[in-house]
């Protein structure tokens, strides 16, 4: 058989392809797999983590890491061509994503492997147990500063949460130091959050930059009760305030002789007096017991509070009519106390309503220098109070001579 008529067949199939058009290259269907990017995997590197075709140390250890960023419970690593001992490197790879980094340290209970040799490439059947689940893993939230931490707890206790997960990039954070966030964030804003909540700390890793805070917080109150406070406080809060928050300036015409601006000093003498009416108001309502509440609610509503209680219920007040006030924790005599710094028109003053007398509070508006030796506290975390406050500008009257106190006037000689 000539060689054109065996390739007769081959042509006319050619030919018959040609006819048909090219759409049958364009129907066939395809499909492709891209490898689920594990964030934390990837951000060490910049690379994606994959489970096979893995030549290196790095790359060994990325594969581990999204495993249990994914939280399977295994997964088979195949490796080509190994740069370095690979028995040795997968126990250093499992060990170090388990115990060194954040979500190793948080969620994994131990990692296991089993390494074998297939013809001309090795194989590791990876297992992983979990001491997390997974709706714990994913209820993580990444803070990227102390600010934004704060923000979150702050968050937290406004809503009465009792768990939370927090990446932190915070080196220096210790379980104290967390305990020690809760705490400002409820003395910060004493209305957000009706008591202190016992605040359980968990570090994992324990040290590092990088690192997961697991966070219970107990109020010891069922989430109905706490909410029932939040509302009575601020239902106690309106009417200890009444009539002392400056009105809002009403929307009228302009006059032809606009009231002049007030000055600082008058601006700072009607925040004093608002002041010390809020402060009789509390006094009215709470006696001191050192044994009884020290909260806010247990001032205004529950009819007595230690020193803590009674600042916090003043510093609530405070922010309710405008004042900058925050709660001092120190100690007077020795003790534990608490008291309030008030600032006025940008000058702070120290106020303690827990100690009074028929006048007031004994200590009102008052500088550093007359609570030195008898009350402490940390200067460096709260403003200077550089004097007393005065109620005029008056000099102290000069006593009259005797000759001018006589209510009859002498005889003018000429």
């Amino acid at each position: 058989m000539s060689p054109l008529r065996r390739a007769l067949p081959l042509l006319l199939a050619l030919a018959l392809l040609a006819l048909a058009g090219c759409s049958v290259l364009y129907d066939t269907e395809y499909s492709s797999r891209e490898p689920y990017q594990a964030p934390a995997a990837q951000e060490e590197s910049g690379e994606e983590p994959a489970y096979d075709n893995i030549t290196n140390y790095a790359a060994l250890r990325r594969a581990v890491l999204r495993l249990v960023t994914d939280h399977a419970e295994s997964a088979q690593l195949q490796f080509n061509g190994y740069e370095g001992s690979l028995s040795q490197d997968i126990s250093t790879a499992c060990w170090d994503v388990k115990s060194s980094t954040a979500l190793g340290a948080f969620a994994v209970d131990y990692i296991s492997y089993d390494l074998s040799r297939i013809v001309s490439y090795y194989q590791a059947e990876i297992s992983v147990t979990y001491k997390r689940s997974a709706a714990q893993v994913e209820a993580l939230e990444r803070t990227s500063s102390v600010s934004a931490l704060t923000d979150r707890l702050d968050r937290a206790l406004r809503a009465g949460e009792t768990y939370l997960v927090l990446e932190i990039a915070d080196a220096s954070a210790t379980a104290d130091t967390l305990r020690e966030y809760v705490s400002n964030a409820y003395y910060a804003d004493p209305l957000a959050c009706p008591v202190l909540p016992e605040a359980e700390v968990g570090l994992f890793p324990e040290t590092g930059v990088s690192r997961i805070a697991e966070l219970s917080l107990d109020y010891g109150l069922e989430s109905g009760e706490l909410a029932q406070r939040r509302e009575q406080l601020a239902t106690a809060l309106t009417e200890i305030t009444a009539g002392l928050t400056p009105a809002p300036a009403a929307d009228a015409a302009p006059s032809p002789s606009p009231s002049p601006t007030p000055s600082k000093k008058e601006e700072a003498l009607d925040q004093a007096e608002r002041l010390r009416l809020l402060c009789g108001r509390l006094m009215d309502r709470c006696r001191t017991d050192e044994s009884a509440g020290s909260t806010a609610w247990d001032a205004l509503l529950g009819g007595a509070a230690d020193s803590q209680g009674q600042a916090l219920a003043l510093e609530a007040c405070c922010q309710a009519i405008g004042l900058d006030c925050r709660t001092v924790a120190g100690r007077m005599d020795g003790d534990v106390h608490f008291w309030d710094m008030v600032t006025l028109v940008g000058d702070s003053y120290h106020v303690d309503v827990s100690g009074r007398d028929e006048a007031g509070p004994a200590v009102f508006l008052t500088g550093d220098d007359r609570l030195w030796g008898v009350y402490w506290w940390d200067t460096s975390d709260y403003p200077a109070c550089p004097a007393d406050f005065r109620f005029s500008d008056e000099p102290e009257p000069t006593p009259a001579p005797e000759s001018a106190a006589s209510p009859t006037p002498a005889p003018v000689v000429l």
